[in-house]
C-alpha cells in the first residue's frame, strides 16, 4: 500500500468497488436483493454508499429507475448525521432529472420524485426549499414538482405543522408577534384533529395510515393543555397502540406515543388508570417479544416512553414493573430489569425517593438462577451505584448479598477484582460499607484458594487502582470512623483483608493491630448509642 493513501482512502474505495460491482449485476441477479445489500453497506458507510450512487446516477442513463430505488432504499435509514454538501447534491441532482423535459422518462421522474419524498423525512425544509425555487408565477412549475409537493403533503406536512406549533408553544417570547394562549390555540387546533381522526383512522391504504400516524402525535401533544380535550385524546391513544398489532413500521407508533407522552409528564397530566395500565403492556410486550427484532430506533424509544412514565406516575410504573418481574419468564424479567435500570439512570426527580421500591421490585429476582437475568440484575446494580442519593434508598444490605451471591459463581459473572474499581473514586463514597464488606469476603474466599489467588493481576484487562491509591484512601475513611454508616469499620476490616496486596510487611501486625482497633471502635459505638437513646 502507497504509504502517502490513508486507511480511510482504502475503506472507500472497498466500498465503491463492492458497490459499483453490485449495480453492474443488477440485469441479471434479483434487484431487491442487491438493494438489501447496498442499504446494508450503507448501515456503516452511508456517505461513500451515497457518493458512488449519486456519480453512477450521472454516469449510468439507462439503470436510472433501479438506482434511484436503491437510493431512497438508503435513505430510509437514520440520514440525520449526513453531510449537507451530500444532501444539497442527492437534492440538486433528483430535481434536476425530475424536471427534465426531453431524455428523462416519467419512472425516472417518478423514482426522483419518490427519492425526494424520502430524504424530506429527515431534510424537510431543505427539500421544501428547492421545489419551492421553482414556483415562480406567472410561469407555469413542471408536473413532478407539483406531484412531489402532494406526495410531501400526506407524508409530512400535518405532523410537521403540529411540530412547528408546538416549536412556537415553547419558545414564543423569541417571536415579535403578540403571544397567543395555548388554550386559545388549542380552540383553532382541535377542528383539524378532529377531521383527521373522525375521517383518515379508518383508512386502510398503508401510506396514508401511515401518514396519520407520524402527525398523529405532535397533533395530540397539542391538546392536553385544555382539561376538556383529554378524553378524546385518551380514546385516540387506544387505536395508536392497536397499531402495534398491524403496522410493519412500529418506530412511527412508539415515535408518537413519545411525544403525547412527554407532554404529559411534563405537565404531570394524569392518565387515566385502565390507559396507563394498556400503554405499559403495549410498550412491554415491544420489548419482550421475539416474533421479529428491533430496530435499535425504536428500542430507544420504546425506553424513552418508560421514562416518561415514570414521570407523570412514578408509583404505578414501579407497581407494574414489579408485577412483570414475579412472571418467570427470561424475556419479561430481562426487559423489566433494564426499563428499571433506565428509570434509575435517567434520575428523574419524581423517582429519586421511590429508589427503595424500585429495589424491592429487583430484590425479587434473586433467586432466579437464569444467567442472563442475573446480569441484568448486574447491569442494574452497577446503574444503581452510579446514581445520586444511594444513601437513603435503604437497599446497601440487599446490594451487599446480590455481590456475595454472584461472587461464588462459576460463570463469568465473578465481580473480583473488578469491584475495587469503585473503592477509590469519590463519588461512591455512599457504597463503601456494602462494597468493602463484600471484597473482604472475596479476597478472604481467594486467600482460601491459596496466595498466588488472592493476589492482584494489575497486568489484566480490570483497571485496578494501585495499592497507594487503596491504602490512602482506605485509611482515609477508617480515620473517621464515627462517620456514615460503618464506612470506617468496614474499610479497616477490607485493609486486613488485603494485606498482601497492599505490602507483604504489613501482614502480621495487620493481623493483631486491626482487630484490637475494630474492638475499641465498636466498643465506643455502643456507648454512643446506648447515650442517644438511653439503653
Amino acid at each position: 500500500m502507497n504509504k502517502f493513501v490513508t486507511e480511510q482512502e482504502v475503506t472507500e474505495r472497498g466500498v465503491y468497488n463492492e458497490v459499483v460491482s453490485l449495480l453492474a449485476h443488477m440485469a441479471d441477479q434479483d434487484k431487491n436483493k442487491i438493494a438489501l445489500r447496498i442499504a446494508s453497506i450503507a448501515k456503516t458507510k452511508l456517505a461513500s454508499v451515497v457518493r458512488v450512487l449519486l456519480e453512477k446516477l450521472q454516469q449510468d442513463e439507462q439503470n436510472r429507475v433501479a438506482i434511484y430505488y436503491i437510493l431512497e432504499g438508503v435513505l430510509q435509514q437514520d440520514t440525520g448525521g449526513l453531510e449537507m454538501r451530500l444532501v444539497n447534491k442527492i437534492i440538486s441532482l433528483a430535481s434536476e432529472q425530475m424536471r427534465e423535459t426531453r431524455e428523462a422518462t416519467n419512472e425516472v421522474k417518478v423514482a426522483a420524485s419518490n427519492t425526494l419524498v424520502t430524504l424530506a423525512r429527515c431534510y424537510f425544509d431543505d427539500v421544501m426549499y428547492e421545489l419551492h425555487c421553482h414556483l415562480k408565477p406567472p410561469k407555469l412549475p413542471e408536473e413532478f414538482i407539483l406531484v412531489t409537493l402532494g406526495n410531501l403533503s400526506s407524508a409530512y406536512v400535518l405532523e410537521q405543522w403540529s411540530r412547528a406549533v408546538r416549536l412556537f408553544l415553547a419558545s414564543w417570547e423569541k417571536y415579535p408577534f403578540p403571544k397567543v394562549g395555548e388554550l386559545r390555540l388549542c380552540n383553532h387546533f382541535l377542528p383539524v384533529y378532529s377531521h383527521v381522526t373522525s375521517n383518515w383512522l379508518t383508512c386502510e391504504e398503508l401510506e396514508l395510515k401511515q401518514a396519520v400516524i407520524k402527525a398523529l402525535g405532535p397533533m395530540m401533544s397539542l391538546l392536553p393543555h385544555k382539561e376538556e380535550y383529554q378524553g378524546q385524546i385518551f380514546e385516540q391513544m387506544s387505536w395508536l397502540l392497536e397499531q402495534y398489532k398491524e403496522s410493519t413500521d412500529v418506530f412511527h407508533v412508539t415515535k408518537s406515543l413519545s411525544q403525547l407522552l412527554e407532554v404529559s409528564g411534563e405537565y404531570k397530566i394524569p392518565l387515566p388508570k385502565r390507559k396507563f395500565q394498556a400503554i405499559c403492556s403495549a410498550l412491554h410486550n415491544q420489548l419482550c417479544s421475539q416474533a421479529k427484532p428491533l430496530s435499535m430506533e425504536n428500542h430507544t424509544e420504546l425506553v424513552y416512553c418508560i421514562v416518561q412514565l415514570a414521570r407523570s406516575s412514578p408509583d404505578d410504573l414501579i407497581a407494574f414493573l414489579h408485577s412483570q418481574l414475579e412472571i418467570e419468564n427470561e424475556a419479561v424479567r430481562v426487559a423489566s430489569l433494564n426499563l428499571l435500570r433506565a428509570i434509575v439512570g435517567a434520575d428523574l426527580p419524581e423517582t429519586r425517593l421511590k429508589k427503595f421500591l424500585i429495589v424491592k421490585a429487583v430484590k425479587s429476582t434473586f433467586s432466579d438462577q437464569n444467567a442472563t437475568v442475573r446480569k441484568a440484575v448486574l447491569h442494574f446494580i452497577r446503574t444503581l451505584l452510579s446514581s445520586e442519593s444511594v444513601e437513603n434508598c435503604a437497599a446497601w444490605d440487599m446490594v451487599a448479598h446480590v455481590f456475595r451471591e454472584f461472587s461464588v459463581s462459576t460463570s463469568k459473572l465473578v465481580l473480583w477484582p473488578r469491584l475495587l474499581e469503585y473503592v477509590v473514586p469519590a463519588q461512591y463514597t455512599g457504597t463503601l460499607k456494602p462494597l468493602c464488606r463484600c471484597l473482604r469476603e472475596l479476597a478472604e474466599k481467594k486467600q482460601q484458594e491459596g496466595e498466588e489467588a488472592a493476589c492482584l493481576d494489575y497486568g489484566g484487562p480490570v483497571k485496578l487502582p494501585t495499592p497507594q491509591g487503596l491504602l490512602a484512601r482506605l485509611l482515609v475513611v477508617a480515620s473517621s470512623p464515627y462517620a456514615g454508616e460503618g464506612h470506617g469499620c468496614a474499610a479497616l476490616k477490607l485493609l486486613q483483608a488485603l494485606h498482601q496486596n497492599i505490602h507483604v510487611a504489613v501482614g502480621e501486625m495487620w493481623v493483631v493491630k486491626i482487630p484490637s482497633l475494630l474492638q475499641y471502635i465498636e466498643g465506643k459505638v455502643l456507648v454512643r448509642r446506648s447515650a442517644v437513646y438511653g439503653e
